[in-house]
């Protein structure tokens, strides 16, 4: 059952799920590992491309991570629905931040090379498939139903000021004092994240351990099959991480060879996807229990789409920073409204299954950073960007005219 809310001071409805004392804690650490997650985007993907000068190497780091998450998520679904979801969270955070240690102290040391980037992508990439699941569903223990969607969009909140301050920040980190310090700024994120997570309960499993791994993870995955608007959502995930997500990692590419610009230009091109970003999830948290979330969620799509397109098209800063703004807002959109739709849909038995699931749909995120970061290398990052937004818009199209229950989605 969901966490009552602590007593206090009576919030504004947009903050409604801060009432509660618990998923304070988890946002705070929502907050920190946000800016982290940000930070390690610019000052990983300016590394690689310092190490390489390829578009190709910027989408095979982060192959790693990918692999391990479509292979292993499902399971981290299972240990969500079986195992305390607080201790899932602690130690698995906690192995984030020696893994981020350990990087931090190469780059220090001068001896990183482009092999560690890559295994520590994939170390990244197990802890991500065991953590993510229990990440997703601890918000419905933490909450109750009618707060669920203001807490999801709080947490697209947190990741929207972080990365609005931490994408911009992190170029002039590593401007002013180098990738090692950036580094350094991403692992004490990480420590306080730790903390965080250690100041929630303990949360009992929801089911009890009485038939193996594999018998859970074949019930929860016939779960899903049988509710078709449950694939519908987990489609549209779909789309979004291999068709619209591949923007981030052609970033700094596309910031040096179309736009002309350094380290800091890339953090402030970020932000302004993170800007955007922001603003949709203050207005979906504002707004608080939202109808026509089916319409929402495919109209995001639309917009990241479109915004591709723009992009691709830009050659002017303005431009470029008004296209990744809406790049925010569309992606964001979809995030959110997906998130919460999943969760609305599922039954408490297999949330943590359809989360590992959900998750492990980023592991196919190769299937549109490696052939389109081999392709940008040959042809330029503009045109792969106008190609994605295309295909994206196609996509959206197909799946608002094919499944009249997502549209139907409240």
């Amino acid at each position: 059952m969901p966490l009552p809310a602590m007593p206090g001071r009576i919030r504004p409805p947009s903050l409604g799920a801060l009432a509660n004392r618990h998923f304070r804690w988890f946002w705070f650490g929502r907050l920190a590992v946000s800016a982290g997650f940000e930070m390690g985007t610019i000052a990983q993907g300016w590394l690689v491309y310092e190490l390489t000068g390829s578009a190709l190497a910027l989408s095979g780091v982060s192959t790693g991570t990918n692999v391990a998450m479509f292979l292993l998520s499902p399971y981290g679904g299972v240990l969500s629905d079986r195992a305390d979801k607080r201790s899932v969270l602690l130690w698995t955070r906690l192995a984030v931040t020696i893994n981020l240690a350990v990087i931090t102290l190469l780059v220090a040391s001068g001896k990183i090379a482009i092999w560690h980037l890559a295994l520590s992508a994939l170390v990244s990439g197990v802890l991500y498939a065991l953590m993510m699941p229990t990440q997703q569903a601890i918000v419905s223990d933490l909450v109750d139903r009618q707060t669920l969607l203001n807490a999801i969009s709080l947490n697209a909140v947190a990741m929207g000021m972080m990365a609005t301050v931490a994408a911009s920040s992190a170029g002039f980190l590593v401007e002013a004092i180098g990738v090692a310090g950036a580094y350094a700024v991403m692992v004490g994120l990480n420590v306080f994240a730790v903390y965080a997570v250690a100041r929630l309960p303990r949360l009992p499993a929801v089911q009890q351990v009485c038939r193996s791994v594999w018998a859970d993870l074949r019930a929860g995955l016939g779960y899903l099959r049988s509710e078709r608007t449950l694939l519908a959502i987990v489609a549209m995930a779909l789309v979004r991480i291999v068709l619209v997500m591949p923007y981030r990692t052609f970033m700094p590419k596309f910031t040096t060879e179309e736009m002309g610009l350094d380290a800091a230009g890339l953090g402030i091109l970020m932000g302004a996807a993170s800007i955007g970003g922001l603003i949709t999830s203050v207005i979906i948290a504002s707004a608080s229990n939202v109808r026509g979330k089916g319409w929402l969620l495919l109209g995001g799509g639309l917009v990241a789409g479109a915004a591709l397109m723009l992009l691709a098209a830009a050659r002017s800063l303005p431009l470029a920073l008004g296209a990744m703004m809406l790049l925010g807002a569309g992606n964001n959109v979809c995030m959110i409204t997906g998130a919460t739709l999943l969760q609305f849909t599922c039954v408490p038995e297999y949330r943590g299954r359809v989360m590992g699931v959900d998750m492990m749909v980023w592991g196919l995120a190769p299937l549109g950073t490696l052939p389109t970061g081999a392709l940008a290398d040959r042809i330029g990052v503009g045109p792969v960007l106008g190609i994605l937004g295309i295909i994206v818009l196609a996509c959206v199209l197909a799946l608002t005219l094919l499944t009249p229950r997502l549209r139907r989605l409240e």
